[in-house]
């Protein structure tokens, strides 16, 4: 991971978004995307969920919210999976201005949480698929 400081700052009146200084937007999100070539495929699941969001927001379980993780770890360089830890983290905001602030140490700890979700998830669906573990 090579993010060492992640602040993240949301005026609730506009949705203006800021992370780590840059400020964001939902088209300027979805355009990095679609210039984002590193990973197979061109993100179009992503901007598929994304598609429709006109605001970020937070303070809830909606779409933007998700939307909102995602650019998290987008701007932050970290693996989608941490939108394990960003999504609940900014559902749990309230509907006010908001400053959330990590350290590297921080975002270590939140990274290894969210990989074994991740992994407990996928086992689990793994198993009503009737899949066998492989050990190796």
């Amino acid at each position: 991971m090579q993010t060492i400081h992640a602040d993240i700052v949301g005026h609730w009146n506009t949705r203006a978004v800021w992370i780590n200084g840059k400020c964001i937007t939902i088209s300027g999100f979805v355009r990095d995307l679609k210039a984002d070539e590193k990973e197979e495929g061109d993100n179009e699941d992503i901007i598929r969920e994304c598609k429709g969001v006109r605001r970020f927001s937070w303070g809830d379980t909606s779409q933007e919210t998700y939307c909102l993780s995602l650019a998290c770890c987008f701007y932050l360089n970290v693996k989608w999976v941490m939108s394990y830890f960003f999504n609940p983290e900014l559902e749990r905001a309230l509907k006010e201005d908001i400053q959330l602030v990590y350290d590297n140490n921080q975002l270590e700890a939140a990274y290894q949480h969210s990989e074994d979700l991740f992994a407990q998830e996928f086992t689990g669906f793994m198993e009503k698929l009737g899949a066998k573990r492989i050990d190796e």
